[in-house]
């Protein structure tokens, strides 16, 4: 602290986008790069394109309107979106025209998030469940009940496979939130995993919709979950300020990653190095195959709510309205995006060229990669 470094900075977004009447709560950036889906308090979903030529803007292309309460999560899958509100719902809307294809009922409170893949949909809501969604037909396949409080969030593994799988020819993630649950699914067992508020995770069979595992040691509610690669090993991230890592077949505790202050956020895993985003303000890397700490990334002024691997660089973005670009190999900040005018960051997401973050205000902001300028900042 108090020691100095050459820093970029951008203290001025590209373009602030006016639209939604109230905050904006989620973001999702289709697989094109040519395409923002915004959600908002205004019970809204804006779609804006992505003008990436000589100059770069957004513009509004189409406004969906139907939800009947505060939009919650979007999520763009095989050029459809999907999104989830607190009037308990889910919709498939055809970006190109606006349409609301079809509304998935069902849920009996707040959607959370939501996470597509292959043919299915998982939904996880604050009614304690989550419901796994036939993506064509709108049609319940499970309900998966068990847990003792609120379901805020999803990811997967492997669906794809499992999909292929039945058809005989062989993550997406929103998460928000204090209390979270996750959901995600591996290809040995083609089990989806669930943590919750209730501190507790669980694995259940794609086929049957049945609990098979329950994975218990966090003293917190569990605020995010992965599985790496193989399937073989779970990630869940707690309010206990700790990451524990599972075995997926066996429900055995293997490490617990302990060095945090205060809630773990957010977290990305990369090759073998974990990232974490805490309430206490630092992200730190962790190896995975020990569980021990590697180094911290500093600078910021409150809790870390998204945190992305990207190449060589680390994206970090915190509650007080600042994203930052961290050398992921040293942990030297490079690049700092806001300035003291700027509010807490409800949504963040990225593309090649550009950050978008969004706040309370109901703007959407536009970050240019390339428009910061060099500075000495105080690290």
């Amino acid at each position: 602290m108090g020691t100095t470094s050459s820093t970029l900075v951008c203290t001025e977004p590209v373009q602030k986008c006016e639209g939604h009447s109230a905050g904006v709560n989620c973001l999702a950036v289709s697989t094109s790069q040519q395409l923002i889906a915004s959600g908002s308090d205004d019970c809204t979903i804006r779609l804006w394109k992505i003008h990436a030529g000589d100059r770069l803007a957004l513009s509004c292309d189409q406004i969906l309107a139907g939800h009947t309460h505060y939009v919650t999560a979007v999520l763009f899958h095989r050029d459809m979106l999907i999104s989830g509100a607190a009037d308990h719902t889910l919709k498939k809307w055809n970006p190109i025209s606006g349409a609301c294809l079809i509304t998935f009922e069902e849920h009996e409170d707040v959607i959370n998030t939501i996470v597509c893949a292959g043919n299915r949909i998982l939904s996880g809501s604050n009614d304690k469940s989550v419901i796994m969604w036939n993506f064509d037909t709108g049609k319940l396949e499970h309900q998966l009940k068990g847990h003792s409080h609120k379901v805020t969030a999803i990811t997967h593994f492997g669906l794809d496979a499992a999909e292929k799988s039945e058809d005989h020819s062989g993550s997406t993630q929103q998460e928000q939130e204090t209390s979270v649950t996750l959901i995600s699914q591996f290809k040995p067992r083609e089990c989806i995993f669930t943590g919750s508020a209730d501190r507790h995770a669980k694995a259940w069979s794609v086929r049957s919709g049945k609990c098979t595992l329950t994975f218990k040691g966090h003293a917190g509610a569990i605020t995010r979950i992965r599985v790496d690669s193989t399937g073989r090993l779970l990630y869940t991230a707690s309010l206990d300020g700790t990451v524990r890592s599972w075995h997926t077949e066996t429900a055995k505790p293997q490490f617990v990653f302990d060095g945090h202050k205060s809630a773990v956020v957010c977290m990305d895993l990369c090759d073998k190095i974990l990232y974490t985003g805490s309430a206490d303000r630092t992200v730190r890397s962790w190896l995975l195959e020990t569980g021990t700490q590697l180094r911290k990334y500093l600078g910021a002024k409150k809790t870390i709510i998204e945190v992305r691997s990207d190449g060589d660089r680390l994206v970090s973005a915190s509650d007080d309205g600042h994203v930052r670009v961290y050398d992921k190999n040293t942990g030297v900040l490079q690049t700092v995006f806001g300035n003291s005018l700027s509010q807490c960051i409800n949504a963040f997401e990225m593309t090649s060229n550009c950050f978008i973050t969004t706040a309370n205000d109901g703007f959407l902001y536009l970050w240019g990669i390339q428009e910061a300028k060099s500075e000495t900042v105080e690290d």
